[in-house]
């Protein structure tokens, strides 16, 4: 038996022959695993040579199912946890007819199917899809029947005992102890009771729960203990770590709230407190489905739900940076998880506080374990599974990913935020990017402030609650903001100016309330675009009510409109209104209906679409967010702002001096309102494409690589175009009616009103100006840290 391989593959062949527990197949397993047949007791040699056999045997099996089935044919390793579920499952040992002998061979049965179980376990998550859903249940394995099969053989005492005998850390006779027999790693599993439950799997190992043999106070301290697979042990760098696990994450001294108290570790295992609940990652995964189930659909955000967790897990990072800042022994600590991911964060059932769990690089990124990386990857800053030695900035890029994940219910794209946060809530999404991004170096680009970075999560966290709160305000207080989908999307049609004013207000009284004078250019920014967005609003109101009067007195009606008729009576003109009267054309004639129809019809459909157009594209974002320094991007972003602001009220000054001096002028003014829209989709997509390709040349990772994942983007391409081709026509057609060469004034009147208000105002910019202004709204932000970036 000195040939370790030929060992294991002699055991595979004991355990492929197991039929019964009394058949001579069972005691040449015995005589294999060096078990005495005749009940003499064992040597303290022999034991430990016994032992020290069971564990070369462990390590020695393939990780994966590929290179275990390659090594030995036929008995693969489903093959053979197939045979030993039931034989171990149906042991005598199990019904309390317990032998001395049979009892080990069975412990160390259990052990090994146990071990293949977890190896399997293992290598489905780890080859999960990082882009895909997380599979299964709570608490459910993918691979087996984890409750009726491990919970099951880790609960008999025979299991226990072989698991606390293989996985001392005690492994020299009692003439040669080892060093580590006296260390606190020793004394802990010495203070063990040998009884454990099984707990759950991890991506590298199986987690059992027990308790300590003596009472502490009245009470038996429950502790977690995480066995690391033997198999992976012969990794150098994950027995390092796990070894000096202990040393490097203990907080026993701390007090601490959101950290497990870690007791002592090993080179195969790590005892830490028992945090009674459940892991973020399950109680997420319930939350979504339930959602899923509630929302038909339709893409949310909660922002109740994002504010709640987003706090907790600040409390918990703040404690953890804390520690590293302020205790000399736990320094090592540098304040980083490097981890931080759902299923490595424990909901507390006593009070629902975040603890943090499983501290340190996991080697499974590093590609020391084969894997993609598992479903949970996503979480994982991108240089720490690039293996890179500076990860201080890692747990901003998994705060980040998380928060999205608490906002949506599912996690985001690598580095990219969903386009819900740009429909519903820019600022958080203004913050999150900032979280996100892959290069560490361009993290906190615009939330620094200067602050010192070993406080960057009690200062975070102000940012983040602040920015919440102004979104909360914006939305008048709603906690769940949908993006309504099909026929639930007309109703935004009822609203001609989105809202916007009054979330452009509401912004503006918050900005205002901030007591510590934070970002001073958003607020000048805020007070420019409520500026223009309340004006907007202005002339749209006073356009679409002059119409409505000039219409209702080409009808000849009388309305009574007492104001009017104070303005008529203290003017002394009965007949008509004074001043503006005064700006008609001598051959401009009201009433007459007949005659100025069409230049009613079209000025009224300017007059609703153009203000949709401004409001629901423009309204609140600004391109001059790059900053001065951005060369030419600056002088595009200055000539895009220029037709933008144009936008909020040009449109309606070309209604009122048709409306109010000259309604001829209706084709040609509308000829020149088109040509100003065409300008402004030519300007605004000219300045997307610009920042996206200088956001691309600086590495910025926070737009989508590829142009098709921005949304809204090809929509809007495909407006150019259009919009040139009904300008052209608008132009040509406008002309001809104005020089008197065409005569179809209605049926051309007619054709413009439609196009105004069904596909403009109800197709383009009702239904498809959502999702155009993600790709603006994206292209604005990615601008402020394009100039920022230097």
């Amino acid at each position: 038996m000195e040939n370790h391989g030929s060992t294991l593959d002699r055991l595979l062949a004991a355990l492929s022959g197991l039929r019964g527990h009394d058949d001579p197949q069972a005691a040449r397993l015995r005589t294999l695993l060096e078990l005495p047949d005749d009940g003499r007791p064992e040597t303290p040699r022999q034991r430990a040579r016994r032992l020290g056999l069971w564990r070369r045997v462990l390590h020695d099996i393939p990780l994966d199912e590929r290179s275990f089935d390659d090594r030995f044919g036929p008995a693969g390793r489903q093959a053979t946890i197939a045979g030993l579920v039931p034989w171990c499952l149906g042991h005598p040992a199990r019904d309390g007819r317990h032998q001395a002998g049979p009892d080990e061979l069975f412990g160390f049965v259990a052990l090994f199917l146990l071990t293949l179980l977890g190896l399997a376990e293992s290598e489905a998550q780890r080859s999960l899809s990082p882009t895909g859903p997380a599979p299964g249940r709570s608490g459910q394995a993918l691979t087996h029947d984890c409750a009726g099969v491990c919970g099951a053989l880790v609960a008999e005492d025979a299991v226990a005992e072989v698991i606390a005998d293989v996985y001392s850390p005690e492994r020299g006779s009692a003439a040669r102890r080892p060093p580590a027999a006296d260390g606190p790693a020793a004394r802990e599993w010495r203070a063990m009771q040998r009884k454990l439950r099984f707990h759950r799997h991890g991506s590298t190992s199986v987690i059992l729960r027990g308790s300590t043999a003596d009472a502490v106070h009245g009470t038996r301290p429950e502790f977690a203990l995480k066995l690391i697979l033997y198999p992976f042990t012969r990794i150098a760098t994950l027995a390092q770590a796990t070894r000096t696990y202990a040393d490097t994450y203990g907080t026993s001294s701390t007090g601490s709230r959101h950290l497990v108290r870690v007791w002592a570790s090993f080179d195969s295992w790590i005892l830490m407190d028992f945090v009674e609940g459940r892991t973020l990652a399950e109680l997420v995964r319930e939350e979504a489905e339930q959602a899923t189930s509630d929302a038909r659909g339709a893409s949310s955000l909660s922002l109740d739900r994002l504010r709640e967790k987003g706090l907790l897990l600040f409390d918990a990072l703040e404690e953890l940076q804390s520690i590293a800042r302020e205790d000399p022994v736990h320094g090592r600590l540098k304040g980083v998880h490097a981890d931080l991911a759902p299923s490595n964060i424990i909901v507390s059932a006593a009070d629902g506080t975040f603890t943090l769990v499983d501290l340190g690089r996991n080697y499974l990124y590093t590609h020391t374990v084969t894997g993609t990386g598992g479903a949970e990857s996503r979480y994982i800053a991108p240089e720490v599974r690039a293996g890179e030695s500076d990860i201080a900035r890692a747990d901003l890029y998994s705060l980040g990913q998380l928060l999205i994940l608490f906002g949506t219910g599912r996690a985001g794209a690598e580095g990219v935020v969903p386009d819900i946060f740009y429909m519903r809530a820019a600022l958080l999404a203004r913050f999150l990017e900032d979280l996100v991004d892959a290069d560490p170096t361009r993290r906190l680009l615009v939330f620094s402030g200067g602050a010192d970075p070993a406080r960057t999560f009690a200062r975070l966290k102000g940012d983040f609650l602040a920015e919440l709160g102004m979104v909360q305000a914006a939305e008048q207080d709603e906690s769940e903001l949908r993006v309504e989908t099909g026929w639930r999307a007309w109703r935004e049609l009822l609203r001609p100016l989105a809202g916007d004013p009054g979330r452009e207000w509401r912004l503006w009284r918050m900005r205002r309330q901030r007591s510590d004078g934070a970002e001073p250019d958003r607020s000048s920014f805020a007070n420019w675009l409520l500026a223009w967005s309340l004006l907007s609003a202005v002339i749209w109101a006073v356009t679409n009510t002059v119409v409505i009067t000039w219409i209702l007195r080409d009808l000849d009606l009388s309305w009574g409109n007492n104001v009017v008729a104070l303005v008529q009576r203290a003017a002394g003109t009965p007949e008509g209104l004074p001043i503006v009267d005064s700006w008609r054309r001598d051959d401009y004639h009201v009433p007459d209906w007949q005659a100025n129809l069409p230049a009613r019809m079209v000025g009224l459909s300017y007059a609703i679409a153009a203000p949709k157009y401004y409001q629901m594209l423009f309204s609140g974002l600004t391109p001059l967010a790059v900053g001065w320094r951005a060369g030419s991007l600056t002088r595009l972003a200055v000539a895009t702002e220029v037709i933008m602001r144009l936008m909020a009220v040009v449109p309606c000054l070309l209604v009122l001096a048709v409306t109010l001096v000259e309604p001829r002028w209706w084709p040609l003014n509308s000829a020149i309102g088109q040509i100003l829209t065409w300008l402004a989709n030519v300007m605004t997509l000219a300045f997307v494409h610009a920042v996206i390709r200088r956001s691309r040349q600086l590495g910025l990772s926070t737009l989508p690589a590829d142009d098709t994942k921005i949304t809204g983007l090809s929509s809007f391409a495909q407006w150019v175009p259009t919009s040139l081709f009904y300008s052209v026509a608008v132009l040509t057609i406008g002309t001809a009616l104005y020089l008197r060469l065409l005569h179809d004034v209605y049926v051309y009147a007619f054709a413009v009103t439609a196009t105004n208000l069904f596909l403009f105002y109800a197709i383009k910019c009702g239904i498809g100006g959502p999702t155009i202004r993600v790709a603006i709204v994206r292209a604005c932000l990615a601008a402020e840290r394009v100039g920022r970036c230097r």
